[in-house]
């Protein structure tokens, strides 16, 4: 176990002296001092290419302000009040599909009870498959 260690250190110690030496001979590798960073510097022309895609955003965002506002204006509604019919309506989706799922359950133990189909069943019932 106490080779380990040891081991990792002179490796550590080898990779850094080779490294050093590669740094000072300017064979391999540059020296940390020479290098810049390349991957986060701005380009000037990045910064027009960002500047103007904020400020297209930002008049997109203002026209689809003013269009929501002017239908705000005519349909009477506002945003608060359209969302609590679209929470009214998706609590009546929720209980429409609970009932339904009731009503297959039933037909099934019934198609059970009666040895029959499903499909048999809801053709007995006059009921589409599709409902």
């Amino acid at each position: 176990m106490d080779a380990t260690p040891s081991k990792r250190k002179q490796s550590s110690n080898v990779s850094s002296l080779v490294l050093e030496s590669d740094n000072t001979s300017g064979t391999l590798f540059e020296s940390h001092t020479d290098r810049k960073p390349r991957l986060f510097e701005p380009r000037k022309d990045r910064k027009h290419e960002l500047r103007t895609a904020i400020a297209t955003a930002t008049s997109e965002l203002d026209v689809q302000r003013a269009r929501r506002d002017a239908l705000e204006q005519e349909s009477g509604l506002t945003v608060e009040r359209a969302r609590q019919l679209n929470d009214e309506n998706i609590d009546r989706l929720h209980r429409y599909n609970d009932t339904k799922d009731a009503a297959q359950i039933l037909f099934g133990k019934l198609a059970e009870l009666k040895g029959k189909t499903i499909k048999e069943i809801y053709a007995e019932y006059d009921i589409d498959l599709d409902d």
